[in-house]
């Protein structure tokens, strides 16, 4: 006996409510155009998540929508409204799970239990560990009933149970293990091993005659890769965290893991891209041991017939358009969708208005262009023109406040260069800095503080340690160094100095100084261990965007 289930998932949808321009690559009879189309949005995603509801009714099949975490962050939608635009806009669109992701965790632990009060769907994360949580704090996350997280007493994840013909399918939440280096979960929530959580509870579920198997992770698909080879049993694993396309996207001109891909150690993986430009929509057939024996559809991206199409630079002519409309309408990964009334009437008379504001305010101009690349390089010797800006930014909030010596910044908090003209608040909330992190001033020693840089110079760069990527790279305001990559561990860092009154001063190891920086990175992520030797913390209850549109708006021109 088979059984089918009819999945849609999607997941990384960071906040991003309206469609998103995607830029495609297409041949056709052996010439090459460029296609740039509006994909996706949440009113597009509700309409063709009903369309495949209705599919299985019509073929009496079960169906599912989850999501596999980071809706927040990402858009002036988020830096508006915080969680609780994502919130109303999934529960109309009758989500039937969710795993938390990194992100939602970005602001600490208060706005995640914000949001799964206000959510109607169950929210999974079955590796999360809060037998420590203090019940006591304003809004602990273990009262909530609809909270799926890990089960001390049977060492196990817990899990939500769907019916599935005459058979029960279990849905396990597997978030991120390394929550701590990657997001800012309080102290008192801890994350455990992701494979060893997962093995435990596949084992209990087949124990209970329950053989098949989603995990709604969000582990990345190397991840899940490593997760599918090191537990057997499980059916599928709805993915998220790393953006990818999982099937094939050659023909658009898109990286993904091609077909072959999507299968590891008898289990089906799944990752339906980011931003909410595109999702999964299959068909699965299980055999009756939960193992999945049949694929149909796949990753679909929602466009309609609002396309531009160039050649060599050039807009293409309304035969040559009418030539791509045709290939366009049978393209596998693309599917023809129109907005759904109540989410688009939602979205334009509730949340709309406040983000079309915010792109009226013009905060500064620029009378030329900011360019910004993570680290410096041979276009850019001193790095990034834009994140010093930032820094500077930062220790006017921070100065108005208490006495500031200097700012930090890691450079992948920086999303965006800047063209010359008029900067606004949409630019700088939406597209330079839209990660809705919190400033904070603290203390530090010297000796500390130059641990920090090398510690993050060392991480981006792939130094003599494993690092998380370039996006640790640091910026200041006030301070400057000198980095020798040949020197030992630890001695790599030199000639620091402080900008005081009296000129730039040498750092001095056992002196304290008042810094200010995110609050990702004073958390000591990706590399910056040695903030964590920081003492006298002050939330100056500003973001990261806010403190530079107050900075920016004091200036005519910022260059």
């Amino acid at each position: 006996m088979t059984y089918s289930l009819y999945l849609a998932h999607i997941n990384d949808t960071h906040s991003h409510f309206e469609p998103t321009l995607v830029h495609f690559e297409v041949t056709i009879n052996q010439e090459v155009y460029q296609l740039d189309a509006y994909c996706g949005g949440y009113a597009r995603l509700a309409t063709a998540v009903k369309q495949h509801h209705a599919l299985a009714t019509q073929n009496n099949s079960s169906s599912l929508f989850l999501h596999a975490g980071d809706s927040f962050q990402g858009s002036l939608y988020f830096s508006q409204f915080k969680g609780e635009a994502n919130a109303h806009l999934l529960n109309l669109m009758s989500v039937d799970a969710m795993t938390i992701g990194n992100h939602e965790f970005d602001l600490g632990n208060a706005p995640v239990s914000k949001f799964v009060d206000q959510v109607n769907f169950p929210c999974l994360a079955g590796n999360m560990d809060l037998s420590q949580e203090d019940q006591q704090k304003h809004l602990p996350l273990a009262p909530h009933n609809n909270l799926y997280y890990y089960n001390n007493e049977l060492a196990i994840a817990n899990y939500l149970l769907k019916p599935l013909g005459d058979q029960q399918l279990a849905i396990v939440g597997i978030t991120h293990d390394q929550m701590h280096n990657i997001g800012c979960p309080d102290a008192d929530c801890h994350f455990l091993n992701a494979i060893k959580t997962t093995q435990a509870t596949v084992k209990h579920l087949k124990q209970q005659g329950i053989n098949h198997i989603v995990i709604l992770s969000h582990l990345g698909y190397d991840g899940d890769i490593a997760l599918a080879k090191a537990v057997t049993g499980i059916s599928v694993i709805v993915g998220g965290h790393s953006h990818t396309l999982t099937g094939e996207f050659g023909h658009l001109g898109l990286a993904s893991t091609g077909n072959n891909g999507q299968w590891q150690n008898g289990c089906l993986v799944l990752q339906a891209g980011k931003h909410a430009e595109s999702i999964g929509l299959s068909c699965l057939h299980f055999d009756k041991n939960g193992k999945v024996i049949k694929l149909e559809g796949g990753t679909e991206f929602l466009i309609d017939d609002n396309w531009q199409a160039k050649q060599n630079g050039q807009i293409v002519c309304n035969e040559t358009r009418r030539l791509i409309s045709d290939y366009l309408a049978t393209a596998p990964g693309l599917l023809k969708c129109s907005d759904d009334q109540q989410i688009s009437e939602i979205i334009n008379q509730q949340y709309r208005p406040a983000v079309e504001q915010m792109k009226s305010q013009i905060v500064t101009k620029l009378s030329q262009p900011l360019r910004h690349s993570r680290m410096p390089n041979k276009d850019l010797p001193n790095g990034s023109e834009i994140a010093p800006l930032i820094c500077q930014g930062f220790y006017q909030a921070s100065a108005a406040k208490h006495p500031t010596d200097f700012a930090l910044h890691n450079a992948g908090g920086v999303r965006v260069s800047l063209k010359a003209g008029p900067l606004s608040k949409a630019d700088i909330c939406g597209r330079l800095l839209p990660f809705e992190i919190t400033l904070m001033s603290y203390l530090i020693k010297g000796e500390d503080l130059a641990m920090a840089i090398e510690g993050a110079i060392n991480n981006a760069t792939n130094n003599g340690l494993m690092g998380t990527g370039d996006g640790s790279f640091p910026y200041f305001y006030k301070l400057r160094y000198s980095y020798q990559a040949h020197k030992p561990l630890g001695q790599r860092v030199s000639q620091i100095q402080l900008e005081e009154e009296q000129g730039w001063q040498a750092l001095q190891p056992q002196r304290v100084y008042r810094g200010v920086s995110s609050a990702y990175t004073l958390a000591g992520k990706e590399g910056y261990d040695a903030l964590l030797n920081s003492w006298d913390h002050h939330d100056l209850e500003l973001s990261m965007s806010d403190s530079f549109v107050a900075f920016a708006s004091s200036k005519q021109y910022l260059v």
